[in-house]
C-alpha cells in the first residue's frame, strides 16, 4: 500500500472531521462545504454490497434481520450476539458467467458471553482486461477512433487487472435475550491498472426479537465512506440504511424463515430504484428459507436488481455446505455461488 496515500487519507479524514460519529442528518447539511475534489459519487459504494454466504444470496439478500452467524459481520454485525461457538467460512463467487470473481472468507468468536468478533476479507477482482489507450493508431490525427479509418496495433494491447479488497473488523454486545447491537470498521483498498485508492468507513447496526418476529437494521457508511485515490480524486460514499423484518414458522417438521429487507438510499436513484426522488430511493429485497430438521434447507429470493435466487444447504456435523444461483435478465450470464462454514468448537 503507498505510505504516501495512507498519509493524504488521514490527514484529510482529520482536517475534514470526517471521523466524527455526526447524524447522517448532519453529513448531507455539510456537504456543500466539502473541498471541490471530493465528490458523492453515485454507485461508488457498489462494490460494497455485493453481500456474502450462499445462504443470504439464495434467501435474495434478505438478510438483515436473518444473520446469526459469522456473516452477520457484514449484513447486520448486531447478529453475531447470537453466535454459540467459532465459525469459519470460506466462500467463492463466479459472478456473471466467471468474468467477476468474489472471494470471501470470515471468522467470528464469541470469547465472552456478552461480546462477539468477526473479521472478514473480501475480494471482488477482473482480471485480463484489454487497455488500448497505447494501442491506437490515429491515421487522419483529429483524435477520434474512426472505425473506417483508423485502427489498434494487436501487439500494442495490454492488459490489466481490476481489484477491490475490504477488510471489516466487527463487534457486537447483547444487551439482553431480545436487543443486541453491533459496529463494523471497513478498511478498503481499490486498484484499476496502475492507479489505486484507500478508504475506511463504518456501520452500525441493531437487531431486536419479539414472539417469533426479528427485526434488524444497519446504518451503512455511517459517516460517510471515503475513498482516497492517489490521482487526487476523493470518493464519498454516501450513508444507506437497510431495514429487516423476518418470521419463524413451524411447519412440516421443520422451519420456514420468511424475510424483508427495505433499502433506502441518498443518492437519488430515481431511475433504477422500485421507488425513488432525486434525494431517496427505496429498494426491497424478498426472500425464504425451509429448513427440514435442521439438516437440510432450500430457499428462494428476490433481490433489488430483479434478480431471481435459488439456493440449497446441508448441515453436517460441524459443516454447513451452502449453494446458491442466481438469474439475471442479461446477456451478462447468471451467477454461482458456494460456501462452507465450519463450527470449530
Amino acid at each position: 500500500m503507498n505510505p504516501r496515500l495512507l498519509k493524504r487519507l488521514l490527514k484529510t479524514l482529520v482536517q475534514d472531521r470526517l471521523i466524527s460519529l455526526a447524524p447522517i442528518v448532519l453529513v448531507f447539511l455539510i456537504s456543500p462545504a466539502f473541498p471541490n475534489n471530493f465528490k458523492f459519487a453515485k454507485y461508488a459504494g457498489e462494490f460494497l454490497s455485493i453481500g456474502v454466504g450462499a445462504r443470504a444470496l439464495g434467501m435474495g439478500g434478505a438478510f438483515t434481520s436473518v444473520a446469526n452467524d459469522v456473516t452477520a459481520g457484514y449484513w447486520n454485525p448486531a447478529g453475531l450476539a447470537e453466535l454459540s461457538n467459532t465459525h469459519l467460512i470460506l466462500m467463492h463467487d463466479e459472478r456473471f458467467a466467471g468474468i467477476v470473481n468474489y472471494d470471501y472468507i470470515g471468522l467470528a468468536l464469541k470469547p465472552v458471553s456478552l461480546f462477539s468478533f468477526a473479521f472478514s476479507i473480501i475480494r471482488v477482482g477482473v482480471d485480463d482486461i484489454p487497455y488500448t489507450n497505447n494501442a491506437f493508431l490515429d491515421n487522419n490525427g483529429n483524435g477520434i477512433f474512426d472505425p473506417d479509418i483508423d485502427r489498434l496495433d494487436p501487439e500494442k494491447i495490454s492488459f490489466i487487472s481490476s481489484s477491490d479488497w475490504i477488510m471489516i473488523t466487527s463487534f457486537a454486545r447483547s444487551i439482553n435475550e431480545k436487543f443486541s447491537f453491533g459496529g463494523n470498521v471497513k478498511f478498503i483498498y481499490r486498484k484499476i491498472g496502475e492507479n489505486s485508492g484507500i478508504g475506511i468507513g463504518f456501520d452500525i447496526g441493531i437487531k431486536y426479537k419479539f414472539s417469533r418476529f426479528t427485526i434488524g437494521a444497519i446504518l451503512k457508511d455511517a459517516t460517510s465512506t471515503l475513498i482516497a485515490w492517489d490521482t487526487g480524486r476523493n470518493e464519498l460514499v454516501t450513508p444507506s440504511i437497510i431495514a429487516g423484518i423476518s418470521r419463524e414458522f413451524e411447519i412440516l417438521w421443520g422451519k420456514f424463515i420468511p424475510s424483508v429487507d427495505l433499502i433506502t438510499r441518498f443518492e437519488g436513484r430515481n431511475k433504477t430504484s422500485m421507488l425513488g426522488t432525486d434525494f431517496v430511493s427505496l429498494d426491497l429485497n424478498l426472500g425464504g428459507e425451509y429448513t427440514f430438521k435442521e439438516k437440510i434447507s432450500i430457499r428462494s429470493g428476490f433481490t433489488e436488481n430483479k434478480e431471481l435466487t435459488l439456493g440449497a444447504g446441508l448441515k453436517l456435523n460441524r459443516l454447513d455446505v451452502d449453494y446458491s444461483f442466481a438469474k439475471f435478465n442479461s446477456e451478462l450470464g447468471n451467477t454461482h455461488r458456494i460456501s462452507l462454514k465450519f463450527s470449530l468448537n
